[in-house]
């Protein structure tokens, strides 16, 4: 016991220390934690999954809860309103065809069901703004660009924990039943977890105030969180959306009232404080840190064949996507910002919680599902952070005039002016 619990202290350190480095090298923390567990685990097997029990169900579930009410609290609303244009565009378009692309490769290559293909697709069509963020600090990008990012990869959280939850509950239920029950029980359930988030939203926001004067209160939200997953699940709704639709009342609490509830008193309807998002974006990295050793560790080096496919279906992502970048963003973005556009897919913690939980619910399929998500979130990574360190140093240059015709060119720089000599004076 001791020494797990040494080995979790110097994990927590290590993870500081890769995510300085990822701010300084641009060298995503997500690889060196990764390449530690599997180190750890199938190459030196010091641990192994087995070890966990029933432990490891419960830290991917805990870390399920985090990431969902985290994806829901940095939700904006008022950001869909100025996606009305390229941005949804952009993702609405390449969550859907990513979906469809990976699904039809993964169900030709693994030979499983549609439905766990779709699962499948759901999950890589997804983009992890944690990794994508630190990546846009270092690249000389406009505005926009960074706009229609940001917001692509909000979304298609949104939507990849949608989808693959919704198929999930699909897949769990066997193929006994139509797919018209399928779709009023998935509706049934995701309605209820939606009021049942909502109502607790409120409930929550409305007494917010009170439990701030309560001893150690910021621990109070996450408590509720996690009784508002459990709780939804008991009467018949989905934990996991209503965590999701908990956050995002959390997060926008403020413009709920302006706009919906302009006759309740704003006094008494608050909104999560400066110091209660950090504590969770504290409780976040946390889980991001210890989740992704712990994927390594699962990892199972001897299926040689799903690396490969993970490798495949990562090329894949980056290959479709740039025919849809070419076409629906604006022509006024140049070709080199396509290229960033294009570059800033990598899949993250999001899809890594999922490919746990599926895991965890799909004894046999789910291993497989797993195994070649985690390779996908490995390699997208790797290939993601090429892309951009070659945008960044002018190597790939042909690939935006290749791929992004329909684009200008960036302008040049323009040449440093000499500075004026200053007149010699006379003796």
């Amino acid at each position: 016991m001791t020494y797990a619990i040494l080995f979790i202290g110097i994990l927590l350190f290590l993870g500081h220390v890769f995510s300085s480095l990822f701010e300084k090298t641009r060298l995503p923390d997500v690889l060196p934690l990764m390449i530690l567990g599997i180190l750890m685990g199938p190459v030196l097997q010091v641990v192994r999954p087995e070890s966990f029990g029933e432990a490891g169900q419960i830290f991917t579930t805990l870390a399920l809860i985090v990431v969902l009410f985290k994806s829901g609290l940095d939700f904006r609303i008022l950001s869909l309103r100025g996606a009305v244009g390229q941005g949804l565009l952009l993702t609405t378009v390449c969550f859907v065809l990513m979906t469809a692309v990976i699904a039809c490769l993964t169900e030709w290559t693994l030979g499983i069901s549609q439905t766990y293909a779709l699962i499948i697709g759901a999950i890589v069509a997804d983009n992890s703004t944690a990794i994508i963020t630190p990546m846009l600090a270092k690249l000389q990008v406009a505005k926009t660009t960074k706009t229609i990012l940001f917001l692509e990869a909000n979304l298609t959280g949104v939507y990849s924990i949608v989808l693959a939850l919704a198929l999930l509950s699909a897949a769990s239920r066997g193929g006994t039943v139509s797919a018209g029950m399928l779709a009023a029980d998935v509706a049934k359930s995701f309605g209820i977890g939606i009021a049942f988030a909502l109502a607790a939203g409120f409930f929550w926001m409305g007494i917010l105030n009170r439990v701030r004067r309560l001893e150690n209160a910021i621990s109070l939200t996450f408590a509720f969180v996690l009784l508002v997953y459990s709780v939804s699940g008991l009467i018949g709704g989905d934990g996991a959306i209503a965590t999701l639709a908990f956050g995002v009342v959390a997060g926008n609490m403020r413009l709920i009232k302006r706009l919906w509830l302009p006759k309740l008193d704003y006094q008494r309807l608050l909104t999560l404080n400066g110091g209660e998002k950090a504590f969770f974006d504290e409780i976040e990295f946390i889980f991001k840190t210890l989740f992704f050793v712990y994927m390594g560790i699962c990892i199972r080096l001897g299926r040689i064949d799903l690396l490969a496919i993970g490798l495949m279906l990562s090329l894949a992502k980056l290959i479709f996507r740039a025919p849809v970048v070419n076409y629906c963003v604006s022509t006024r973005i140049t070709r080199t910002d396509c290229s960033v556009i294009t570059a800033m897919c990598p899949n993250g913690l999001v899809s890594a919680v999922l490919a746990a939980m599926i895991a965890s619910q799909l004894p046999e399929e789910g291993a497989v599902i797993q195994d070649v998500i985690y390779a996908v979130i490995f390699f997208s990574v790797v290939l993601s952070n090429l892309m951009s360190f070659g945008i960044e140093k002018g190597g790939l240059k042909w690939v935006g005039k290749a791929l992004f015709y329909r684009h200008a060119e960036a302008p040049a720089a323009p040449a440093p002016q000499p500075a004026p000599q200053e007149p010699s004076s006379q003796a």
